[in-house]
Parts: C-alpha cells; structure tokens; sequence
C-alpha cells in the first residue's frame, strides 16, 4: 500500500508540474537604489554622473543622506554622535567631477575601472565631520578630507575652494585621496601584493630595529635592509614606522604601506634618496611594474603629477 501511495504523489507532481496553462506572473522591476539626475548641478555635471554610471555601475552623488554616508544605520540613540556630511552646492558638482578625473579617474584602465576600480558610491561633499568620542565638546569634531565605509568613498572638499586652489593645494589633496583611494583598493583586495614583496626583508620579531633611529648609523642599517618611511600626505611628515618594538608585530603590513605611500605620492626627485640603496629599490621596483604588468596602471604617473 505505501508503494502505491508513493506512485500516486510522484504522479501528481508530474502532472501539475507538465501543466502548461500556468502563468508565473510579470517579472517584478528592480529599482535603482538613486534616481539620476538628482538635481539642479549643470546638464554637463548631470550628464557626465548619467555616463560614469551607464559605463562603470557607479554612483556619483552629491545629494545624499546621512544614512548613505554611514553606510549603516546607527544602533545607538537619535542622540548618538556619528561623522557627518555638509552637502555642497551642486553649482560646484562639476568641478568636483574634473578634479577627481584629473587626479584619479584619468590613471586608471577602463577594464580596471568597471571591476570594483570605482566604488559603487562616490559622495561629493562640501565638508566631512570625523566625531572623536571622549573629547570635549568644542573639540569632539574634526575636518576630514574623505570617508571610506564598505564600497562607497566621500570625499570632501566640493565648494568654491576647487576654483580657487593653487597647483601646490591641488597636488597636496591629490596625495591624500590617493593615499585613501590606494589603501581601500588593497585592504579590499581589489589589488593584490606580490607575493615575492616580502621575500626581500626579514620581518622576524628579532629583526626589530636598534635604537634610537635618530642615531644616523641605525637609521642607516634599517635603510640598507630594505626599509624606508612611510609619508603621511595631511602634515607632510614622513613616518619611521619601525621605531619600535610594537610596530614590528605587524612589520609585513607596515613596510607594504609605507612602500604604497611612497609609489603614489613621492615624486621621482621625493624619490632619489631612497631608491640608492639596492634592496629598497627592488621592492620598490617589483610593486612599480607588478601593478603596471597586471592592472596597467601607471602609479609613478600618479606620483610625478603635478598641478
């Protein structure tokens, strides 16, 4: 009896299943997550954002909601304190689009930038508020030039300032949101590291540096090892990232990023000093033609740009 009761449900699937009269309904549209265009920028600035989103997938915004720039909705109160976002006036929308494209988008291949090479968010904003939490009210903000949260980057800076910036200010903003655009890239693995780049120094916890660096002699010793400071491109100031003992646990990551700094932001002449020792000049070279070889990117046309 169960085997003929089995039979009889196989049988009733097949028929209802080979049913061809069914209909499964009109295909259900899929929104797009922003209207373009969004608002009153200029026809060129409108059509330019209409073409980077038909050709690559990515947004370009300039109106934006504070719930798109945190990327997630905050848990705490209404009252809690996040970053902020000021929108700027999309008379300036256009300006904002030719520096970015003069400063980034221009470098980079187009196969490059279809995959994952622009974020699929790019916010344009006036101005970025950083909230540092414990410090006092009067200084618990702090002006920041970009944002990065999941697969969007905010970059501040969209007002009458982008009309008005000197060479020397539109190459100092160019390094830091390089030095941003560059460390989202590789921490989201949309480049990737050689693997032979940390074949070339001795990372072990023993290869910690003798101290202090300011004594010329070991800060010589260091630099005949391979390693070279990193650059920070808001105060200018390199960083000598291996003096000392804590920064020597994630020696690997620290001597990739000052090597990324250094490729994207240092000019040849920036360079030059550096690039006489042999070892800091092969894992400076390797990095310089692996990402020329596998993505063709340029970064020393990066580097040497000049405003």
């Amino acid at each position: 009896m169960k085997h003929i009761l089995f039979i009889g449900c196989i049988s009733s699937i097949l028929l209802f299943s080979c049913k061809k009269d069914v209909s499964i309904g009109a295909p259900v549209p899929i929104e797009a997550d922003y209207k373009l265009p969004q608002g009153n920028a200029s026809q060129e600035a409108n059509d330019k954002i209409q073409q980077l989103y038909n050709k690559y997938g990515s947004y370009f915004l300039y109106s934006f909601t504070q719930k798109d720039f945190i990327w997630v909705q905050s848990t705490g109160s209404s009252a809690s304190k996040v970053d902020t976002a000021v929108l700027g006036n999309p008379a300036y929308a256009g300006d904002m689009l030719n520096f970015l494209d003069d400063i980034w988008l221009k470098f980079l291949p187009d196969d490059f930038k279809k995959n994952q090479g622009i974020p699929y968010r790019v916010m344009m904003a006036d101005t970025i508020k950083q909230y540092r939490p414990g410090f006092p009210p009067g200084r618990e903000y702090l002006y920041s030039d970009y944002k990065v949260t999941g697969k969007a980057i905010a970059f501040a800076g969209m007002n009458s300032s982008l009309r008005t910036m000197t060479g020397a200010q539109k190459t100092a903003k160019k390094n830091i949101f390089i030095s941003a655009i560059w460390n989202y890239y590789v921490s989201a693995k949309i480049l990737d590291v050689p693997a032979s780049f940390y074949t070339l120094s001795n990372y072990a916890p023993t290869a910690a540096p003798t101290l202090p660096l300011s004594n010329a002699d070991n800060k010589e010793a260091y630099r005949q090892r391979g390693f070279i400071p990193g650059f920070d491109p808001v105060y200018l100031t390199t960083n000598e990232w291996y003096n000392g003992a804590y920064s020597w646990q994630t020696a690997k990551t620290n001597d990739l990023n000052s090597f990324v700094a250094n490729l994207t932001m240092r000019t040849d002449a920036q360079m030059e000093p550096f690039l006489k020792y042999p070892l800091i000049k092969q894992k400076f070279d390797l990095l310089v033609n692996y990402y020329k070889t596998k993505y063709n990117i340029d970064v020393r046309a990066i580097a040497n740009a000049t405003y």
